[in-house]
């Protein structure tokens, strides 16, 4: 077979994808990369997070010495430090997407609208031609003009934060929750920071089990301290009176440090803390912009209700696979499979809904990948 460069599209310019394309390069592929923001667009909306894995796990060499090459000298975190997702993204995703080796490859603001294969649909019967014919990309720019790319791999790095769960029991919208969704906080929203005004002295919800939830718990106990008229109100769906899991001897402090903080917080339940655990959320009402919401179902079987100014859902996200729907893309709960030849979903996407990804296993698949795809191309 003709080890003749593939023509690679990396979906996603984060942290996953910006690697997958160095490495890619470097092995002598044409390489595009296509991502509907910017840089890093998902670190940088929870950029004022720190980050539970120090900076030496979320970097590969190839990566540094891609920079390196082009601004010797330039100074990195320390490995062991654990930044933030702002800090993260300034002192090593934005100067590798800079360089000149990969800024060519960028294709930013510009939307995968869909991805198919030339010649054959989803349905067709089992045919040995699929696999050599070529992944065919609609995108779309920023001003709404549409072509068509072609491509031998695609590398499927989109994450999941874009896409949050519903809070209805079952996965399904609760009742109402479909019209309040605009006037809920669906991800990370910086409660202590910059957001801090919209939360100080309100009553508020927060809806899930998850390292998300917690850290936005901590954050509001502290908003709390400050002002005594913040009250909140935690709502988990495990059984658990601590919502969060520790390791013995966790390597990841951070992570530990939250899980410490959280669990203590809704043991004692005291200060301006409600904590509800084993709670089904039925029915979400917003009663209109700023004036609150209704939020009712079952706490333990029983039936539970409130009435709070502000709500904040981190309920974890979904993959979104509507672009590469006519391709053999499924969603189990092992993650995100392919059956489709050459089209390989790498990061926290290929995970589904399994929120425990860490950085350095989107680095392993990247080298898995494409040890693979050497070896079938010299066979």
């Amino acid at each position: 077979m003709s080890k003749s460069p593939l023509r690679v599209a990396v979906l996603g310019a984060g942290p996953v994808g910006l690697e997958a394309a160095v490495h890619a390069k470097s092995l002598g592929h044409a390489v595009a990369v296509f991502d509907r923001g910017q840089v890093g667009e998902h670190v940088h909306r929870w950029g004022f997070v720190r980050m539970f894995t120090p900076f030496g796990m979320n970097v590969t060499p190839l990566g540094r010495l891609t920079i390196l090459k082009e601004t010797p000298g330039r100074e990195f975190p320390a490995d062991t430090d654990t930044v933030t997702g702002r800090e993260f993204r300034e002192a090593y995703l934005v100067p590798l997407a800079e360089t000149a080796y990969l800024k060519p490859c960028l294709r930013l603001q510009t939307t995968v609208v869909a991805v198919g294969r030339a010649g054959v649909r989803k349905t067709d019967s089992p045919d040995p031609r699929r696999a050599a014919a070529p992944f065919r990309l609609l995108v779309r720019e920023a001003n709404g003009a549409e072509r068509i790319e072609v491509a031998d791999t695609v590398l499927d790095c989109t994450g999941v934060f874009a896409r949050p769960n519903w809070i209805g029991d079952g996965g399904i919208p609760a009742v109402g929750e479909i019209g309040a969704r605009q006037h809920i906080a669906m991800s990370l929203d910086d409660v202590a920071g910059v957001r801090r005004g919209h939360y100080a002295g309100k009553s508020v919800i927060v809806i899930g089990g998850g390292y998300s939830a917690a850290a936005t718990v901590c954050d509001l106990a502290t908003v709390a301290a400050d002002d005594q008229a913040t009250w909140v109100i935690w709502l988990t769906h495990g059984p658990r009176s601590q919502p969060l899991p520790r390791f013995a001897n966790d390597p990841l402090k951070e992570r530990d440090r939250l899980a410490a903080r959280a669990n203590s917080l809704a043991t004692r339940c005291d200060g301006n803390l409600e904590y509800h655990p084993q709670t089904q959320v039925d029915e979400l009402i917003c009663h209109g912009p700023d004036q609150g919401f209704r939020v009712a179902g079952r706490v333990g079987g029983k039936p539970a209700s409130w009435e709070v100014e502000r709500v904040i859902a981190n309920v974890g996200y979904r993959p979104d696979l509507g672009f590469c729907s006519e391709l053999r893309v499924s969603e189990t709960s092992a993650g995100v499979l392919t059956d489709e030849p050459g089209y390989h979903v790498l990061g926290a996407k290929s995970r589904g809904r399994d929120s425990g990804f860490l950085l350095r296993d989107g680095h392993e698949q990247i080298r898995k990948i494409f040890a693979a795809t050497g070896a079938k191309r010299a066979a």
